[in-house]
């Protein structure tokens, strides 16, 4: 790898045209903003710091190790339907999820993380700034929702404890997936599965220095017989990927309104016409992603003209 200095790839990639002096202070206050979104603080950037999480993201972030395997989150190429996929010809199935997840990921873990990478980053002088780069990447001293930089980050500072859950299920003939802070585990066999849940716990205190933490609440065994239903997603009885019929039916009643009852339609959706369209094409785009015959059947039902129209979130509805 040709390594270069710091301040020479970010001329090179803005050639020139760019400066970031809170580089030397990692002071970024005034470069976001805070929303609180149903009631979860939202920090959104402004185009100055964007652009130099674009950079970090290029140089920095997406050289930083995270395992493939298992990891199905916030990587292009991969979905939810992969990380479900997984496990579609198991019997017995674990899941959990991470307390608190972005949120719990401290200054002292991303620097930790930078620095067992740094022979992996083309930045040749990456140990001058880390802790200024840090800076630029947390908010109170803790990773953010809302900056770009935050969920390749996290796949990166999990690391460590996605090897050594994948290495223990792999002896224990268990079959492991993770999206973002969503923890699946699966088997073919019942006894191998019902402790799972306190090694998963260890594993995550040991990893993180007792930073992360499994929220018990969330935790749920369930074994075939009964609905499997992993990450929004069903998996029938014959192994296929299917979308959870709540899902499908919240989604044809909308349609049905938007059809035959505008006045109810936007009591379903709320009146803003922009955000009905776009929750409704994250619905259609999702479907598209799990079972694309879904979509064929509701333009069949509801005319290809209306589905396509919300799929493609068009300004003519």
């Amino acid at each position: 790898m040709n390594k270069r200095p710091l301040k020479d790839l970010l001329n090179a990639m803005y050639q020139g045209k760019f400066e970031f002096p809170e580089l030397e202070t990692g002071e970024i206050s005034s470069l976001y903003e805070t929303k609180k979104i149903n009631d979860r603080e939202i920090h959104i950037p402004n185009k100055r710091l964007k652009t130099f999480h674009s950079f970090l993201r290029f140089f920095l972030l997406e050289h930083l190790k995270t395992n493939n395997d298992v990891v199905f989150s916030y990587r292009k190429g991969v979905n939810t339907v992969d990380a479900v996929s997984k496990h579609a010809h198991s019997k017995y199935f674990f899941q959990t999820d991470i307390r608190n997840f972005f949120n719990s990921i401290d200054t002292e873990l991303v620097i930790s993380t930078i620095e067992n990478n740094l022979t992996n980053t083309p930045i040749e002088d990456i140990q001058l700034y880390i802790e200024k780069i840090t800076k630029t990447l947390t908010v109170n001293n803790f990773v953010p929702v809302g900056f770009s930089t935050s969920p390749p980050l996290s796949n990166a500072c999990l690391f460590d404890f996605d090897n050594k859950l994948q290495k223990y299920c792999l002896e224990q003939k268990l079959i492991y997936s993770r999206y973002s802070d969503d923890i699946i585990i699966s088997s073919r066999e019942k006894q191998a599965i019902l402790d799972i849940d306190e090694y998963i716990s260890q594993t995550l205190q040991t990893t993180t220095k007792g930073k992360l933490t499994i929220n018990t609440s969330k935790n749920k065994h369930t074994q075939t017989g009964n609905k499997i239903k992993l990450l929004g997603m069903v998996i029938l009885p014959n192994g296929k990927v299917s979308i959870d019929r709540k899902f499908k039916k919240d989604t044809e009643v909308k349609l049905h309104y938007y059809l035959s009852d505008k006045k109810k339609f936007y009591e379903l959706t709320g009146p803003d016409t922009n955000n009905a369209i776009t929750k409704i094409s994250g619905q259609l785009n999702y479907y598209n992603t799990i079972d694309p015959s879904y979509l064929d059947k509701l333009r069949k039902k509801y005319g290809a003209t209306i589905v396509d129209m919300f799929l493609h979130k068009s300004d003519k509805l």
